[in-house]
């Protein structure tokens, strides 16, 4: 689980902040963002993934502006990523609108299960 943060917005471009790499434990999963508290701000969760060879960054797990969670409100948001995770996941929180907006979140346990062959 990745625990409550506060993260501030820094104007029009957002602030953005990976978290650690953690393993894949099967080759799809569910993860959840929960909104504790919210100030007029946007966060968006994506997911990126890499092998345990590759430095740097890793690359985005599904498609560029579709594969992502996004909240404007407290709740929870869950999406599922299928089948493009590769050996290491990380989050990657973005949050935007102007300097005084903040969010305060956490993600849940990531749900991992396996495709089945039919």
């Amino acid at each position: 689980m990745f625990e409550a943060q506060l993260l501030m917005g820094q104007g029009s471009e957002g602030t953005q902040v990976f978290s650690p790499w953690f393993p894949r434990q099967g080759d799809n999963a569910r993860m959840t963002l929960e909104v504790v508290a919210i100030s007029g701000a946007t966060i968006k969760v994506e997911v990126f993934t890499k092998s345990s060879e590759t430095d740097g960054d890793g690359s985005l797990a599904g498609t560029s502006g579709t594969d992502k969670i996004e909240r404007t409100t407290a709740g929870r948001e869950t999406y599922e990523w299928s089948g493009n995770l590769n050996e290491l996941v990380r989050y990657k929180f973005t949050v935007t609108d102007a300097t005084t907006k903040w969010v305060l979140f956490r993600m849940l346990p990531p749900v991992w299960f396996d495709t089945i062959a039919a």
